[in-house]
């Protein structure tokens, strides 16, 4: 896979998650922290956890060692429970700059990335393994959005691959 691939993988991830946030905005308050009974209790979670979870893979994709990921995810992932529905797209949109940053830096999409885990070892990844986890994480974690959403009596909105090529 090329690097403008990967890059293109990454803007659906992009895209899909700004569907996300233009569809909650227009949403009452109370359906973002609405509890529901899924993997989550709420669509604030949902949003925090994948938040973190694309910081933490950033994290790896740059090389930092294990505590220093886990201390910038805790630090950005408290400010990003706190934060309000416009806040927290805010927070989407500059860790998307990082990534988009980090893209221009590293063009093969082949470099190899090691990092050690305390329980699974040493690890070791390509950028485009990485990158396609992150956007695979992603749709997972907007279709238990979707889910969530129709058991507060609201509708999901169309984030499928297919959509993003559409546009």
């Amino acid at each position: 896979m090329t690097n403008s691939q990967v890059i293109k993988m990454y803007n659906y991830h992009v895209w899909a998650n700004k569907k996300i946030f233009e569809h909650l905005k227009q949403l009452p308050n109370e359906i973002l922290n609405g509890k529901v009974k899924s993997v989550f209790s709420s669509i604030s979670e949902v949003l925090t956890h994948l938040y973190a979870t694309d910081i933490t893979w950033l994290e790896v994709m740059k090389g930092s060692n294990f505590h220093t990921i886990i201390k910038k995810v805790e630090h950005r992932k408290f400010k990003a429970s706190q934060a309000s529905i416009v806040e927290l797209e805010d927070l989407y949109d500059q860790l998307s700059t990082e990534y988009y940053d980090f893209f221009n830096i590293h063009k093969n999409s082949e470099h190899s990335i090691t990092t050690e885990h305390p329980q699974h070892g040493v690890c070791e990844f390509t950028l485009v393994d990485l990158v396609h986890h992150v956007v695979n994480h992603g749709t997972y974690h907007r279709g238990n959005l979707t889910a969530m959403l129709h058991q507060q009596g609201e509708r999901g909105v169309p984030t499928d691959y297919v959509f993003f090529l559409f546009k």
